[in-house]
């Protein structure tokens, strides 16, 4: 009687098993792929301005003012504390 119950719930296991296993270790999306508008923060104070800003590399960098000579835009890292990475100007 065991044997049978066993032989009936082994394949159904064996299933359950690999689809979770598929999904626990699929890798996460990185952050970076991720494309993101927001406003840009002036560097120093951190200070938001009024130019969006995009996540998504791009040549130009997003800048106050003048596009060519303002003042680089920055975004907030995770911990709040400082805003060190820079910002791309939106498409």
């Amino acid at each position: 009687m065991k044997k049978s119950i066993l032989k009936s719930v082994l394949p159904i296991v064996t299933v359950l098993l690999a689809v979770f296993g598929a999904f626990a270790f699929s890798e996460a999306p990185k952050e970076e792929l991720l494309t993101v508008d927001m406003i840009g923060l002036i560097p120093g104070s951190c200070e938001e301005s009024s130019t969006v800003c995009s996540t998504e590399f791009n040549v130009q960098h997003c800048r106050v003012g003048n596009q060519s000579t303002g003042q680089l835009l920055y975004r907030l890292n995770e911990a709040g504390t400082a805003c060190p990475d820079l910002l791309y100007k939106k498409q």
